[in-house]
C-alpha cells in the first residue's frame, strides 16, 4: 500500500499523530531493554536507535524520518535528578577545598613576607647600633 493510499483520507494532524506514535512506541520498546541511568546519560545513542528502529516502520507506510532528538529525560520521583547531585556535591567539596587551600597558602605567604620585613627591620637597626657604637 502507497503512503498516498494510506494517508489519502486523514489530515495533516491524524499523520503527525499516526508518526508520532510510531516513533513513541518504538522509544518504549527501547526503553524498556535501557537502565535508567544508560537512557539518561547517553541520550544521544538512545535517540540513534530509536531513530534506526522507527524508520523502517515509518519508511514502509512512505513517511522518511530525517532526524529525532531527544529534548529532555525526566521522571515524576527526581530519580534522575538526583543522579547528578553526587557529582555537585562533589565538584563544590572540591572547589571549597581549592578556596580553603588557596586562602591557606596566601595566609603562609602573607606571614613570610611580615617576617622577612621585620628581619631586615631588625638587621637595620642592628646595624645602626654597631655603626653607632663603633663611631662613638
Amino acid at each position: 500500500m502507497s503512503a498516498a493510499e494510506l494517508f489519502m483520507n486523514r489530515s495533516a494532524k491524524q499523520i503527525n499523530q499516526i508518526c508520532s506514535e510510531t516513533l513513541e512506541g518504538h522509544q518504549r520498546a527501547i526503553m524498556g531493554t535501557m537502565t535508567v541511568e544508560d537512557i539518561y546519560k547517553n541520550r544521544a545513542e538512545f535517540s540513534e536507535h530509536v531513530l534506526t528502529v522507527a524508520s523502517t516502520d515509518l519508511m514502509s507506510m512512505g513517511i522518511r524520518v530525517i532526524s529525532y532528538t531527544i529534548n529532555e529525560v525526566t521522571d515524576e520521583h527526581n530519580y534522575l535528578k538526583s543522579l547528578g547531585k553526587p557529582r555537585t556535591a562533589e565538584v563544590k567539596r572540591d572547589a571549597d577545598i581549592g578556596s580553603a587551600e588557596a586562602k591557606r597558602d596566601a595566609g603562609i605567604q602573607e606571614a613570610e613576607a611580615q617576617e622577612r620585613a621585620m628581619a631586615a627591620v631588625f638587621e637595620n637597626k642592628i646595624t645602626t647600633a654597631i655603626a653607632e657604637r663603633d663611631y662613638m
